[in-house]
């Protein structure tokens, strides 16, 4: 398969990690240098927004976690990250809609560009894997914090993802983001002059 990257003759990084390990942080760094961002979390609000396909099929799939005709978010989460068979329902929703728009938008970009992705799909496409590393209790606590929601919840979310050992045998660079901005934009930076200002 033809890498993201040389589709556009230029450089395409996926940048991945576990639910709240601080993607966001690492990327509006990454933009500050010059990187040109794709969000897959942006994407897959859009692509399941109201009127589009992805909601649709949200309505016929899950039901029962429609309000108003309208598909509750915060309900969806609850179910899937409770019912297997649920989570590979919403991913064979989802993950076709979000992978092309993503070719899309990494079309249309004229740098380096990092897509950011909470669920690592596709990887081999990309030029390059980068991961972000955060302690999981850390990760918890932003979770239950952010979110409104219970211990148990926080951790099924975790376990449906990658492991970070798992994230790391997939990656060819780890960024550790241990709550020290200061301490993270200087890995960043120096990634960032190393690979991509060489």
């Amino acid at each position: 398969m033809e890498s993201a990257g040389m589709t556009a003759n230029k450089k395409v990084y996926a940048l991945i990690g576990g639910i709240a390990s601080g993607k966001t942080a690492v990327s509006d760094i990454l933009g500050e240098l010059g990187a040109c961002i794709v969000d897959a979390d942006v994407i897959s609000r859009k692509v399941t927004a109201v009127g589009s396909a992805g909601e649709k099929a949200f309505i016929k799939h899950f039901p029962d976690c429609v309000i108003d005709g309208v598909p509750n978010r915060k309900l969806i989460r609850e179910k899937v990250f409770n019912d297997e068979k649920a989570l590979k329902t919403l991913n064979k929703i989802t993950h076709p809609l979000i992978l092309a728009e993503i070719d899309r938008q990494v079309a249309e970009s004229s740098c380096t560009t990092i897509v950011v992705m909470p669920l690592p799909i596709g990887l081999s496409r990309y030029d390059g894997v980068l991961n972000v590393y955060t302690p999981i209790e850390k990760r918890i606590d932003r979770i239950i914090k952010r979110d409104n929601i219970t211990k148990e919840l926080a951790l099924n979310m975790i376990n449906a993802q990658l492991s970070d050992e798992q994230a790391a045998e997939k990656s060819d660079f780890t960024f550790v983001n241990d709550g020290n901005l200061d301490k993270l934009r200087q890995s960043v930076t120096k990634w960032w002059n190393i690979f991509v200002e060489k």
